[in-house]
């Protein structure tokens, strides 16, 4: 079928946005938070330690951190991550900056590749609607701006999206894009991601709009091109590194399902339709209006997104694995979806809408103010004391460039969200730019004290000064993967390692990692320092070993 076109609807009114203004909102959402702090936990100081550690040994086949195999995700994230390094730091960003472009270079390759989709599926100026609907949605803010492989791996699945949309009018231009993303998707996640896009792909047929001899030159042609460039990595990595493959092969491979030998299924069940319900807001009452407005899933429109969303959810269902992350292909066909009847949405929904969205950034946007007002100036005291208790290493620090850029953006917000006549688009576009103020003003105005409450440098730095300067030989157990590496990154330590619970411990220093329930005694030692982040449950102890 090489003539599909999407219905429209002439008795619509036109949309009055501009596109380059939502070309620069969506521009803009990219960015904070991108730059400006330490790696944050849980994902980022393991990515930054694989970064450094292949930019410093040139093993571009093996993820490590420290020299030990990180197997989590294949290396494709971490490749383009090295590439900003190199190409921006240090002159221009730190290490840890320029790794973290790597999120905004692949979120802005799905974005773009789903407002494609949009466009072909739904019609002229549907693909912005989409764009916006899945950068307003909430699960998306936090991990779309983490230095993060699944970030790329969410670029993966919008272009095999795009591709299946893209087969009903040009099958070979789609099958090549399809055996890029399949690439893509591999090379970032695992093998299981992978056959998800393959069965969506093999169960479209089950439509006419799919069934038929182009398609099938889309899938064969995607075949061709998918399966040498996936192959690539993983035999270079087998015949450099087999003990390390075979071990990948084991227990990643499968990524949400572990690996080929220990496959391992289900979880607390109704947790992702829990997920769901907020990560995928305010999409899913959009795409609920959708399905009740065309009931008759009669249209290559509704019959992608949904094949799409029960076989990601069936997937989610299966896996063993409870994180909000793996739910992220879930927003791809639910954005379509929920742009299907976007237009077709009473004014009185949308204006609803649309004061929901008013008071709740309107409400939220004030208090990230008013603590950053508490946090800086001591106003309002009650505030500034939950301030300091939060985040008790800050140090006030103004920069009247963030104030002015924050004050500028608040005030256009203002203005966007008290136009009148406002119908679903418009709506859809001013919740995406209150979650983008609301984000941007806490990641630029809140991100010193942020980045104090999140990093592990003020408890590193507070360890080494209490640290005598003659002492050469501090360890720690092996399983502290996240104190090694941030005390490497921090203080320039490097710890001599031992299993846990030996009693040979090699060093007459050492530093423990402990539940705070658990406390710090320890037989045999004597503690000199201790500390934590704040709020956290772990606690550090540094010990000297007990003279006898």
């Amino acid at each position: 079928m090489l003539t599909y076109t999407p219905p429209q609807d002439p008795n619509l009114a036109k949309p009055t946005e501009k596109p380059w203004l939502l070309l620069l909102l969506t521009f803009i959402w990219l960015w904070p938070g991108i730059i400006g702090h330490d790696p944050w936990k849980p994902v980022e100081p393991f990515a930054t330690a694989v970064v450094q550690g292949m930019l410093s040994t040139h093993n571009w086949l093996l993820p490590t951190t420290q020299g030990v195999p990180h197997l989590n995700s294949p290396p494709l994230y971490y490749w383009v991550a090295s590439g900003f390094v190199k190409l921006f730091s240090p002159w221009l960003l730190t290490m840890p900056d320029a790794a973290r472009l790597a999120t905004p270079f692949f979120m802005a390759i799905a974005l773009t590749l789903m407002g494609g989709a949009g466009r072909l599926l739904i019609g002229r100026r549907h693909g912005r609607s989409v764009v916006m609907i899945l950068i307003g949605c909430i699960g998306l803010i936090t991990t779309g701006h983490q230095m993060n492989p699944i970030v790329a791996g969410f670029a993966g699945f919008a272009a095999a999206f795009y591709a299946l949309a893209l087969a009903l009018t040009s099958p070979g231009l789609a099958g090549a894009i399809l055996g890029v993303g399949l690439v893509v998707t591999f090379l970032s996640t695992s093998l299981l991601e992978v056959v998800l896009i393959a069965s969506v792909a093999a169960l479209l047929p089950a439509f006419s709009a799919w069934r038929n001899k182009s398609y099938a030159i889309t899938l064969i042609l995607a075949l061709l091109i998918a399966v040498p460039l996936a192959l690539i990595w993983p035999m270079a990595f087998a015949k450099a590194h087999p003990a390390e493959f075979q071990q990948w092969w084991h227990y990643f491979a499968l990524g949400p399902l572990n690996g080929i030998g220990h496959i391992q299924l289900f979880h607390q069940m109704g947790y992702y339709p829990q997920v769901v319900f907020w990560y995928c807001f305010p999409a899913w009452p959009l795409a609920a209006w959708a399905l009740h407005r065309r009931r008759e899933l009669n249209s290559p429109v509704l019959q992608l997104p949904l094949m799409f969303f029960a076989v990601v959810l069936i997937l989610l269902t299966l896996s063993d694995r409870q994180a909000p992350e793996y739910a992220m292909p879930l927003l791809l066909p639910m954005a379509v979806l929920a742009a299907v009847e976007l237009d077709t949405l009473k004014r009185g929904a949308a204006a609803l809408f649309n004061w929901f969205g008013l008071m709740t950034f309107g409400f939220f946007g004030l208090l990230v103010w008013l603590g950053w007002l508490a946090m800086n100036f001591g106003w309002p005291a009650k505030l500034a004391e939950r301030s300091a208790y939060f985040s008790p290493y800050y140090q006030p620090q103004v920069s009247a460039f963030a104030a002015v850029c924050a004050l500028i953006a608040s005030l256009v917000w203002v203005w966007a969200v008290t136009r009148r006549n406002l119908r679903g688009r418009q709506a859809v576009t001013n919740w995406a730019a209150g979650i983008t103020l609301l984000w941007g003003l806490g990641l630029t105005l809140w991100l010193p004290w942020l980045d104090a409450a999140k990093s592990f440098r003020p408890v590193v730095e507070q360890m080494v000064d209490a640290l005598p300067p003659n002492v050469s030989c501090v360890a720690t157990e092996d399983r502290n993967r996240l104190a090694r590496l941030s005390w490497e990154m921090y203080g320039n330590m490097k710890f001599k390692t031992f299993p846990k619970g030996s009693p040979d411990v090699p060093c007459d220093w050492r530093l423990m990692v402990r539940h705070k329930d658990d406390g710090l005694a320890e037989p045999g030692w004597t503690l000199m320092w201790s500390g934590s982040r704040p709020r956290d449950d772990i606690q550090f102890g540094l010990y000297q070993r007990t003279k006898q």
